[in-house]
């Protein structure tokens, strides 16, 4: 069997300690097409690339509390 046309393996999400639960987020359609834009060009999927921002604004956020 060939493996020439089988898609490429994406990264998986590292393990998060208590498990996760899905959730459903609305975005206007800019913001979407943007994801959608740094999905492609990086090869990750469009949930990966919420995750990122989203804990990039975590990140910082814990940031200025400190």
């Amino acid at each position: 069997m060939s493996t020439e046309i089988s898609p490429l393996n994406r990264q998986r999400s590292k393990k998060i300690d208590g498990g996760r639960v899905s959730c459903i987020v609305y975005l206007p359609k800019e913001e979407v097409r943007q994801i959608d834009e740094t999905a492609k060009s990086t090869g990750l999927s469009r949930s990966s690339v919420i995750a990122r921002i989203y804990y990039q604004g975590k990140e910082e956020s814990n940031m200025k509390k400190e």
